[in-house]
């Protein structure tokens, strides 16, 4: 593959995703968003694989990228180089499932996606977007250091359905509070008994440290890689840092790298409004999966 657009399904009926990033990329999207809003409303359905919808609310930003398949190009580009038919792929922080709808896909009927999403209301939009893969499960809870209960805050913005978080992370009082269920990862495990776990993605608005601390042996057991969103200004609301929550990863044998689009390169300090997007592959694997991301386009 060159070093142009990520691999999508070939059903994939997005306008802006075949294209790389460009200035105005993204008000062209709302401008397209605007536009069908008007024609049609604000719920609109998009086609990642065939006869699979993927159901968006264009009054979302986040979810008008999905619809025009320009959402975290280089993360999908890197699922489709790391993740394949067969394998088991965990969702942390699914949101409306995006990235396990795509990941559903490549595993196909003979693999298992598996993706925590604790906000119910974009649960049920998961749930909807995950219906057309019977191996896909959903589970409406938070994952985190030990199985509870918490409290949620569900985000204040009608426009970013992505930004509600667990208040033990931070808590803006601003959006509805509600009781979740969590999870420990490591509990999680020892009860759904899955026979492997490949790839885990995880986006938990400050969380992932936590998340670490109750998956340690699931971690150890199945050394798989981890693509993590990694934002400095969320973990230090959560009283944690960038660079602590690498220095875990590295602590637990992993090696982490930041993609972009086309490039991956070893972590360094980020500045405190900064985030990127890892993959942290186990040290022993290290230039097995770096060779496969080559393969797929990325360069060092």
């Amino acid at each position: 593959m060159t070093d142009g657009a990520p691999q999508l399904p070939r059903g994939w009926h997005g306008r802006l995703g075949v294209l790389p990033p460009f200035p105005g990329k993204l008000r062209a999207v709302d401008a397209a968003a605007t536009f069908s809003i008007w024609l049609k409303g604000n719920e609109h359905a998009a086609e990642l694989w065939p006869r699979a919808p993927f159901h968006v609310d264009l009054h979302d930003r986040i979810q008008r990228q999905m619809w025009m398949g320009c959402y975290e190009p280089h993360v999908t580009r890197c699922l489709t180089a790391i993740l394949a038919p067969g394998q088991t792929f965990l969702d942390i922080g699914a949101h409306i499932g995006y990235h396990s709808h795509f990941a559903a896909g490549l595993v196909g009927a003979a693999g298992a996606v598996h993706s925590f999403e604790p906000d119910p209301a974009v649960f049920q939009r998961l749930s909807r977007n995950l219906s057309s893969f019977p191996w896909a499960r959903t589970q409406n809870s938070a994952v985190w250091q030990a199985t509870c209960s918490l409290e949620f805050e569900r985000s204040f913005s009608s426009s970013e359905s992505g930004w509600g978080a667990l208040t033990a992370v931070r808590d803006f009082s601003k959006g509805e509070h509600i009781r979740v269920n969590a999870i420990a990862l490591d509990d999680w495990e020892s009860s759904a008994q899955p026979s492997s776990i490949d790839v885990a993605k995880i986006d938990a608005e400050g969380a992932e440290l936590s998340i670490l601390s109750g998956a340690r042996k699931t971690l150890q057991k199945f050394r798989p890689l981890i693509l993590a969103e990694i934002s400095a200004p969320l973990l230090k609301q959560g009283g944690s840092s960038a660079s602590s929550l690498v220095s875990e990863l590295a602590r637990l044998g992993y090696r982490t790298l930041v993609l972009d689009y086309g490039r991956f390169a070893p972590f360094t300090e980020i500045p405190d409004y900064h985030f990127v997007d890892c993959l942290c592959i186990p040290e022993e694997r290290t230039d097995t999966v770096c060779r496969k991301l080559e393969l797929h386009g990325f360069r060092k």
